[in-house]
């Protein structure tokens, strides 16, 4: 008899623009080990409104996902409409705060926050080792030490996510 193959769960985390994914992929690749029983899969929506953003989690290549997540920026405010369009597709929603994923990170930094995502970008990008469209570029400053014990909620909760608790 063969060896039978598990069916693993599988996670679909669907990140604003190409940084998201990145930091996202970055993020999988710290806390999703073998174990957790999920397979993930991390992708970009490039962009647009929030219901833009949701939507490209749910028309996914691969629509059959057990579980969705979008990763967006804060700083357009998500509409009841946008919220219980996620809800009635079953996405868990976790916004970037403030205002954007490297207003996030700079404040894990212990950074001073610009005033919008801009500067934000302009801000953060020179501290990375690397263009922030890749994973490795936020390697050295956001160990799983610092990610782990952070108390950003958002952090915490992709960590549960990605970790399957």
């Amino acid at each position: 008899m063969g060896k039978r193959k598990v069916q693993l769960a599988t996670l679909l985390v669907v990140g604003e623009g190409a940084h998201d994914k990145a930091f996202l992929n970055h993020l999988r690749d710290l806390f999703d080990g073998r174990e957790t029983g999920q397979k993930v899969k991390v992708q970009s929506s490039d962009g647009g409104s929030p219901r833009d953003i949701i939507k490209a989690a749910i028309k996914s290549r691969h629509a059959a996902y057990d579980r969705r997540v979008v990763f967006m920026d804060s700083d357009i405010p998500l509409t009841d409409k946008d919220t219980k369009y996620a809800q009635m597709h079953k996405i868990e929603l976790i916004l970037s705060e403030p205002l954007c994923l490297e207003g996030m990170l700079l404040e894990i930094l212990s950074e001073s926050i610009p005033n919008d995502c801009r500067a934000c970008k302009r801000t953060l990008h020179p501290k990375l080792s690397g263009v922030p469209t890749k994973k490795e570029s936020y390697a050295i400053l956001f160990t799983k030490t610092l990610l782990g014990s952070c108390n950003k909620n958002q952090i915490k909760r992709l960590i549960e996510i990605l970790k399957n608790v």
